[in-house]
């Protein structure tokens, strides 16, 4: 039976199915401003932020070098059927950027001297507002889109996603749609309205509940939320009430995981501690890695920022991020290991799927999953 009780918890991984596959994940925040500003959306690097200018060109591609090569490096230590990478280009909103075709281009022409090494995959996430023209040119260098749609936007805008949406219907690009659920009575019947008009033209489509205080359903709401989400995943929502931080996680990508080696019974939910996995034991830098081109800083993931010494902060910056990835690279040679982190966070958002354990040992024994060296 899978772990409910995280007194009893010992280990978390994903569960082993070729659909469900842990690679790596490259995110990219290529720019803080957004051509929307939504009144949901946080203003600092978990949003958008208007009055920071656009990162310059030159910055984004070597920011975007030094992603491939640390995941070059985390590569020499995967087995050759988990080589693969996904590189997430997001902002703010990425397309905003004024030379965004020039750096979908760079992805393509920088990943030339890794291509027999590993393989990767590109994926934007994006309002899709782009122009037509240029939309074509940015998708022609991506495997997949993730798109939002916001209803708190001119219809212009509005109508650029729906344009844009047909595109990758039309080439047959992969592609998936969150709808935005602003319960504000001036937006909502329209939330209500395109996340079914995309279940009825059989669209991947997933609506989205708004945390903090601006995300607080009244009763009608959540009622008619049970047509898009179970009971379970309502279970938190009051009305009223803005959404509460559950004792359960879930795997951001929708990954199935397994609790306690129990490889037969994969789980949606695994439970969390009051502090988190504070403590333990945990290979979040082998599949993550996180570039902040405003600020020209490297984390392992957008939430975890644990560092190899347990402190909390930057891995690197723009300045230091070679030496990083050589001196990392030495030591998988060096050694034939290659280092795990101690978390030293209270919590554990994005990063929940990362294979972790309460002791060192057993996190071993899950990573020659993984990896060809210990």
């Amino acid at each position: 039976m899978p772990c409910m009780s995280f007194d009893k918890l010992k280990t978390i991984e994903p569960a082993y199915h070729p659909s469900a596959k842990l690679g790596v994940l490259i995110d990219w925040l290529v720019t803080l401003k957004c051509n929307y500003d939504c009144s949901y959306c946080d203003i600092g690097e978990r949003g958008h932020d208007n009055s920071k200018p656009h990162p310059k060109y030159e910055k984004c591609v070597a920011m975007l070098k030094h992603l491939y090569a640390y995941t070059d490096v985390v590569m020499m230590s995967k087995k050759e059927r988990l080589k693969d990478a996904i590189l997430n280009m997001y902002g703010g909103e990425a397309v905003f950027h004024p030379e965004f075709v020039k750096l979908a281009e760079a992805t393509t022409r920088e990943f030339e001297k890794y291509k027999g090494r590993w393989r990767m995959r590109r994926r934007l996430t994006t309002n899709g507002t782009a122009t037509e023209k240029n939309w074509k040119k940015i998708v022609s260098h991506m495997e997949g889109v993730t798109m939002s749609y916001h209803t708190q936007g001119p219809q212009k805008l509005k109508n650029l996603f729906l344009a844009n949406l047909q595109h990758l219907v039309d080439i047959k690009k992969e592609f998936d749609v969150v709808v935005l659920m602003y319960p504000h009575p001036d937006y909502w019947q329209e939330c209500l309205d395109f996340a079914r008009w995309c279940n009825e033209n059989n669209l991947r489509s997933r609506p989205r509940l708004l945390d903090g205080g601006i995300g607080a359903y009244n009763e009608t709401q959540i009622q008619e939320l049970a047509e898009f989400f179970s009971s379970d995943e309502l279970d938190s929502v009051r009305p009223g009430e803005k959404l509460t931080v559950s004792k359960m996680r879930a795997c951001c990508g929708g990954r199935p995981l397994c609790t306690n080696r129990e490889f037969k019974s994969p789980q949606m939910l695994v439970p969390r501690g009051p502090e988190g996995y504070k403590g333990w034991t945990c290979a979040a830098n082998q599949f993550f890695i996180f570039g902040n081109t405003t600020t020209g800083m490297y984390y392992t993931n957008k939430d975890c920022r644990v560092r190899l010494d347990g402190k909390l902060g930057p891995i690197a910056n723009i300045d230091t991020m070679d030496s990083y990835t050589e001196k990392l690279r030495q030591q998988i040679i060096d050694t034939g290991t290659v280092p795990v982190l101690t978390c030293g966070q209270t919590h554990c958002h994005c990063g929940t799927c990362a294979p972790k354990a309460r002791t060192p040992e057993a996190l071993a024994q899950i990573m020659k999953v993984y990896n060809t060296v210990s």
